[in-house]
């Protein structure tokens, strides 16, 4: 690759990412009077990576394009009527630009600068979906205050660290299921305020103590027969957020649940929740969340970093579930 161009991984048809992506050299472009070109140092990986590449995430693209939903990079040109930004500035790209390249043109006001001192870029890299699911889930659904509960399960997944670690910050007590004993430990460590093993004791063992505390809020990214264990441990007139499928099954809550509790349920979409904000609103969480990052509050588990080459090595990596996966991909796109 010489100076006037970089690498982008593309995707030319839906299919399955060893035949369906390719690493091809595009030429670099100079930002006009309102962008930047952005040097990508870090992208996040997700599930809905794989699933977006094979055709199974409900997001129209004109082929061929270039997938990756977030990501962190550094300004290495301005065009002359960009003012909130220089180059060398830290930034974070909006949800969905695209970002598995090694470098990227984007309008300036679309980018949110990151203060220093910086976090890594790999959990900079992060902060963007699950960062975002995570806070759509504890501040847009239900007004909690202080020592207020709620009650999540898939609590070692990103996001489920991610919540217990901004409701520790606006002191909202967590109830964390989890299915594997040993990770219980960790999530006490940052900031979980009860771990519970899921198993044939739940919730039936812990129902008294849940129902005095009054959960008003639960969070389910399981679905199936979780959705109702939830629902059992909620106060009257609460409310249940779906915004996952682990179990590849409809939410299952009975009606005589939902009847005699008076409970709702919902489902959540981060990539809605994208669409129905302003511009300004979606960069002061940005600009939230980096700052939790910087201060080491808001911390992913990375499980590998990988360098572009790699890249269906780590789309292997994002396939596995569980302790196989163990935690965060990221990709090095200038690596």
């Amino acid at each position: 690759m010489n100076n006037i161009s970089y690498l982008a991984l593309t995707l030319k048809n839906f299919g399955e990412p060893a035949t369906a992506l390719e690493l091809v050299e595009l030429p670099s472009e100079e930002p006009k009077n309102s962008e930047a070109i952005v040097s990508m140092d870090a992208v996040g990986m997700h599930i809905a990576d794989g699933l977006f590449v094979r055709g199974r995430e409900m997001i129209t693209r004109t082929m061929p394009c270039v997938p990756g939903f977030e990501g962190v990079g550094t300004v290495s040109k301005i065009g002359t009527g960009v003012k909130n930004l220089k180059e060398g500035d830290k930034v974070l790209l909006p949800m969905g630009t695209g970002s598995m390249r090694q470098e990227l043109k984007i309008h300036a006001s679309q980018l949110t600068k990151v203060s220093k001192p910086y976090a890594p870029d790999e959990q900079l890299a992060l902060i963007t979906v699950n960062g975002f699911t995570a806070y759509f889930l504890l501040k847009d659904y239900r007004k909690l205050k202080q020592n207020d509960w709620i009650i999540q399960n898939a609590a070692n997944s990103n996001v489920g660290r991610y919540l217990i670690a901004l409701a520790k910050q606006e002191g909202i007590k967590t109830i964390n299921i989890v299915r594997r004993k040993e990770v219980a430990k960790e999530l006490k460590k940052i900031g979980g305020t009860e771990v519970i093993i899921s198993s044939d004791e739940f919730p039936s063992k812990y129902l008294s103590k849940f129902l005095k505390r009054k959960i008003m809020l639960g969070i389910d990214a399981v679905a199936g027969d979780a959705t109702e264990n939830l629902a059992i441990c909620l106060a009257d007139g609460s409310l249940l957020v779906n915004y996952g499928t682990v179990t590849k099954r409809p939410c299952h809550i009975s009606f005589w649940t939902m009847f005699r509790k008076d409970i709702s349920l919902t489902g959540m979409s981060t990539l809605n929740g994208f669409k129905t904000r302003s511009k300004k609103r979606l960069i002061e969480i940005h600009k939230h969340l980096a700052k939790l990052a910087n201060q080491k509050l808001l911390q992913a588990k990375i499980a590998k970093k990988y360098s572009f080459e790699d890249y269906l090595l780590a789309y292997d990596h994002i396939d596995k579930t569980g302790s196989e996966r163990d935690g965060k991909v990221v990709l090095l796109p200038n690596h």
